[in-house]
C-alpha cells in the first residue's frame, strides 16, 4: 500500500539523539507512512544505531556528505508519498502530529503546505512563535517580519509536487530552509494550525554558527530587486540579524543597505 506521508530525516553525526527522533515517528498514532533516513556520510555511530532498528517502514539511504540541502533533496526524490514531513535528527515530533496534519490535508485539498506550532526543548518547553490562529495566511512574509511565524524543519508538511518544484539549494548549509520557504511562498498558500507538532532541540542546533564561507549561507545570496515590499522587509530582517556575523563580507555584498534608513524605519514600525 502506498504511504500517505513520507517522513524525511537528514542524518549527520547525531548518535546521541537520533533514536529519540526516530521513536517519536514510529510511535505516531497515524501509521500509514514511510520513514526515509538519509545518512549524509555520518562518521559516528549514527548509521549503526538506525540499522539496528527493525521496522519495515524505515528506508535508509546512505550517501557521501553533501550537507543538509542535498540530504533533504535526496529524500524528496526518493519519497513515495504525495506529502512530505521533514524533521531534523535532533528534534522530535509530538504525539498526534502526523494524524493532525493528515486530517488538515483532507479538509483543505487546495493547500500545499501546513505549519504547526513548535516548542523549544528546555526546562520550560517554551513556544518559539506566538499562538497561531487556524487558517490560511494572506502574507507569510509580513508575519515573518513581525515575528509571528516560525517555520522550520519539524513544523511543516508539504505536497511532494511543491517540494519538487522548489528543491533546496545545495550550495547552502545555513538558512537553506529559509531560502526554500521564501521561494515556496510565491507559488503556494500556507495554512497555520495551533497544534504543537514538534519539539526543537536547540542544544544540538547548528544553524546558529556562521559558515567560514558566506556563500554557504543564505545571507550571502539576498536579492531585493523585483521583490514585493514585505519580501524585501523579510530579507532586510535577516540582514539585520546576521550582518555582525559576516561584517566585512556583508558590507561588500550589500554596500547600500547600511544607509537604507527607510528600510530600518519600516522594519521597526512593522514590529510594533
Amino acid at each position: 500500500m502506498k504511504p500517505e506521508i513520507s517522513v524525511i530525516i537528514p542524518l549527520y553525526n547525531k548518535e546521541k539523539i537520533i533514536q529519540q527522533c526516530v521513536d517519536s515517528i514510529l510511535t505516531q498514532s497515524f501509521q500509514n507512512f514511510e520513514l526515509i533516513i538519509v545518512n549524509d556520510g555520518s562518521t559516528d555511530n549514527s548509521s549503526k544505531i538506525i540499522e539496528e532498528i527493525l521496522d519495515s517502514r524505515i528506508r535508509i539511504i546512505n550517501q557521501e556528505n553533501g550537507g543538509p540541502s542535498k540530504a533533504r533533496n535526496t529524500g524528496i526524490k526518493n519519497a513515495n508519498a504525495d506529502w512530505l514531513y521533514f524533521i531534523d535528527a535532533d528534534d522530535m515530533a509530538t504525539p498526534g502530529c502526523l494524524q493532525h496534519f493528515y486530517e488538515l490535508i483532507q479538509l483543505n485539498p487546495q493547500i500545499e503546505m501546513f505549519c504547526g506550532e513548535v516548542l523549544m526543548a528546555n526546562n520550560k518547553r517554551q513556544k518559539i512563535a506566538k499562538t497561531y490562529s487556524d487558517g490560511i495566511v494572506n502574507n507569510p512574509f509580513k508575519i515573518f517580519v513581525q515575528n509571528k511565524l516560525f517555520q522550520c524543519s519539524g513544523s511543516s508538511i508539504y505536497s511532494k509536487s511543491l517540494c519538487m518544484n522548489h528543491l533546496y539549494d545545495e550550495r547552502l548549509r545555513r538558512f537553506e530552509d529559509l531560502d526554500c520557504l521564501f521561494r515556496r511562498y510565491h507559488t503556494a498558500k500556507l495554512y497555520l494550525t495551533h497544534f504543537v507538532v514538534a519539539i526543537i532541540n536547540v542544544n544540538y542546533a547548528s544553524a546558529s554558527s556562521a559558515r567560514k564561507l558566506i556563500e554557504e549561507d543564505f545571507i550571502g545570496h539576498l536579492k531585493f530587486k523585483g521583490k514585493s515590499f514585505w519580501e524585501r522587509m523579510a530579507l532586510y530582517k535577516l540582514y539585520l540579524e546576521e550582518r555582525n556575523r559576516y561584517s566585512k563580507e556583508i558590507d561588500k555584498l550589500y554596500p547600500l543597505l547600511r544607509k537604507r534608513y527607510d528600510y530600518l524605519l519600516f522594519y521597526k514600525l512593522a514590529k510594533l
